[in-house]
């Protein structure tokens, strides 16, 4: 009788563990829409008051070399490779920064996939790739270092 006792109760731990990882995933996800809901939101605000002009950009090839900050920031780039077949076309990018303060920036795809997130402070960056049909991609724990750049390629 004792042996089922203990093997009950090992159960149940487990059974709490896998129900304490599930809580956390759905944090997660309701993190990433309040993420998603406020980036829109001042990205809308911004270009109804006509606070932002977007300059006429070309991004160019991953290859070509990004300014090299000497105020201290970094920054983010990188290419969005889909599978065969498949479009990244209306895929949104978005750093957010993992700090004590609640920093995100965003950005959209060029037509080759590339993407650019440039002039952030140096600390640790979450990016999420959020790709048309729902779905997304995360990077934990990406580390920004002053006067640098970071490569990062999302395969989708």
């Amino acid at each position: 009788m004792q042996l089922i006792t203990i093997n009950h109760k090992d159960y149940g731990f487990e059974y709490q563990r896998q129900s304490s990882i599930l809580s956390n995933d759905n944090s997660h996800r309701r993190t990433i829409g309040i993420v998603i809901a406020l980036s829109s939101l001042l990205l809308v605000i911004t270009c109804v008051t006509g606070s932002i002009s977007l300059p006429n950009i070309s991004l160019g090839s991953i290859f070509d070399p990004l300014p090299v900050y000497k105020n201290g920031a970094g920054a983010i780039n990188g290419y969005i490779v889909a599978a065969a077949g498949e479009s990244t076309l209306g895929t949104i990018m978005v750093a957010a920064a993992q700090s004590d303060h609640f920093t995100t920036v965003s950005t959209a795809l060029g037509p080759d996939g590339k993407y650019i997130f440039e002039d952030l402070k140096p600390g640790k960056y979450i990016i999420i790739a959020f790709l048309p049909d729902g779905n997304f991609r995360v990077m934990n724990n990406i580390q920004v270092h002053p006067n640098t750049v970071q490569t990062l390629t999302f395969k989708i």
